[in-house]
């Protein structure tokens, strides 16, 4: 099974979406995309703005649905049920600023809130969390980055970049953003956290290249692919 999450940077959405196709995903979970015409058991879309929300799509055997929705939850975070060869929850998050929880603090808020389910069942957090280690200062110590990833670790899931690419939180090698478009200027924001039994079934983690995607997005995608047997 392959996911993707990717900020597509806005614009329209017969421009971004097909620009994964190539990528092959089963799951794909796109930040800032215009919202569809219409929606089904392979596409969803989350937002308050149509030009920008969150899609959510799926390629059969796949199916998608929307999961029971929390009472404050911050902006954004939203659970859908996966189903197919693998099965599970997946939070399709895009944290943003200017909120009560701003950036980071707001996921480690959602996670809380969905404690319940992290705990219960197979669930995957997902998207652009525009957080990193090098910003903990930058937040309360409780609702920073190392926070966030303690908490998961409880739950019991791991980060597949660093699980895959035995890389640490911070010292990532390959960026997912770049800021102001500028290739010197890039860091590592958008994650795909797992349950820790599909660790050791992961095959493949890859970042796009900064030359591939420079002209949709100041974002790069993120590729996940876990074999299915791992239930």
């Amino acid at each position: 099974m392959r996911i993707v999450t990717w900020n597509c940077s806005r614009g329209p959405w017969q421009k971004k979406v097909p620009a994964l196709a190539h990528l092959l995903p089963d799951i794909a979970v796109i930040q800032e995309c215009a919202k569809p015409v219409t929606e089904s058991d392979t596409c969803l879309w989350f937002g308050d703005n149509a030009r920008q929300g969150i899609a959510v799509l799926a390629r059969p055997p796949y199916r998608i649905s929307r999961h029971q929705v929390e009472a404050d939850v911050p902006k954004f975070m939203f659970p859908v049920q996966v189903s197919g060869p693998l099965s599970f929850v997946m939070m399709v998050a895009w944290s943003k600023g200017g909120q009560a929880f701003p950036y980071v603090e707001g996921v480690v808020q959602g996670v809380r809130i969905y404690r319940s389910v992290f705990a219960s069942v197979s669930t995957v957090l997902i998207g652009d969390l525009n957080s990193n280690v090098i910003w903990d200062d930058e937040h309360p110590a409780e609702s920073n980055h190392s926070a966030l990833t303690s908490l998961l670790s409880e739950l019991g899931l791991v980060s597949a970049y660093h699980c895959f690419h035995d890389e640490v939180q911070g010292q990532e090698s390959r960026p997912t953003y770049f800021f102001h478009w500028k290739r010197d200027r890039g860091f590592h924001i958008d994650y795909c956290f797992v349950p820790k039994a599909w660790g050791s079934h992961l095959q493949r983690v890859e970042v796009g290249t900064f030359e591939a995607w420079c002209h949709l997005s100041d974002h790069r995608p993120l590729l996940v692919e876990v074999a299915t047997n791992v239930a």
